[in-house]
């Protein structure tokens, strides 16, 4: 419309001998110079609002109320000397109803979860999100409601199975703490990542993109899977850990990850939510949920040979 008008303003100009033909080309000329500069100014307004919007929602987000009320009460470093480092008591959540769960020191738990909404609330109520869940969830025998959320975090990691990775380099990913070389070699053979370092030029430099996108969805998981491994927390919460990789390579991880949890000192408690075989045989126990309810538990054995729904969901 501004090339439009200019042009057809000078024209008329020109019909009426105000500008000369030499004029007239002149200011088409500078029109068009000027096209992209006035183009750009018509973006401010679409710019502006895109903007304005992204601030209000900002400002809802600062400003919304806490998800969850945490408590003031602090764990130590090592976990008091109790009966289970984890232990729910008649919890009813979301599509959970009334469930008993416990998890020792030093022991490898599975749960098998039927529906995948009662992994989703598991998940939740162990990472502290379940606000106004029915019954009691001990973390080191004190009530997760009454736990500080940044000591409850030191204590329970749970890895869940959408976990992202951030641009910068291996390394930096799955560095935590004073985390060295050492420990992260090892998380990295329990993972079954370490072709991820032998097989790259830069080994643990090699860079990694915005959201992992230049590594495949395998990979992906077993950075992530490493990562929580290298944190080495007194309770490890994995959800669904190995559901990109081979059954080889899940059969390695499942291997090496109870291996490194087992050499923990103090032992470290995990609890693996997965239906991989190879994850539930290497468990010490295995608690099926179905209907939100604790329907059977025992070991992967056992279970796979009593219990025929059990059966029909891990078996291949």
């Amino acid at each position: 419309m501004f090339l439009a008008c200019v042009a057809g303003t000078a024209g008329w100009m020109a019909l009426q001998g105000h500008l000369t033909i030499g004029e007239l080309v002149i200011v088409v000329g500078l029109a068009q110079f000027l096209a992209e500069p006035v183009q750009a100014l018509g973006l401010v307004g679409q710019m502006f609002a895109i903007a304005r919007a992204s601030a209000q929602r900002v400002v809802r987000l600062l400003n919304a109320p806490d998800a969850v009320s945490p408590g003031d009460r602090i764990l130590p470093d090592t976990l008091p000397e109790v009966p289970h480092a984890v232990e729910l008591r008649g919890v009813t959540h979301r599509t959970l109803d009334g469930v008993d769960l416990t998890l020792a020191q030093g022991e490898l738990v599975a749960v098998l979860t039927t529906d995948p909404r009662d992994a989703e609330a598991l998940v939740d109520l162990l990472a502290g999100r379940a606000e106004g869940a029915a019954g009691t969830t001990l973390v080191g025998g004190v009530p997760v409601t009454e736990l500080d959320l940044t000591s409850l975090r030191r204590t329970v990691l749970v890895e869940e199975h959408g976990s992202v990775l951030f641009e910068g380099t291996l390394r930096s990913n799955l560095t935590v703490g004073r985390a060295d070389d050492h420990a992260l070699s090892a998380a990295l053979t329990a993972a079954a990542a370490e072709d991820l370092v032998t097989g790259h030029p830069d080994g643990l430099d090699r860079s990694v993109t915005d959201r992992a996108a230049n590594l495949s969805g395998g990979q992906r998981q077993r950075v992530a899977l490493a990562r929580a491994l290298v944190a080495d927390p007194p309770v490890l919460v994995l959800h669904d850990p190995t559901t990109a990789v081979d059954a080889v390579t899940e059969a390695a991880i499942a291997q090496g990850t109870a291996d490194l949890r087992a050499r923990r000192s103090p032992g470290g408690a995990t609890l693996v939510i997965a239906s991989s075989p190879a994850l539930l045989a290497r468990a010490d126990r295995v608690v099926v949920l179905r209907e939100g309810r604790v329907h059977a538990e025992g070991t992967h054995a056992r279970l796979a040979e009593d219990d025929p729904h059990y059966r029909e969901a891990v078996l291949r």
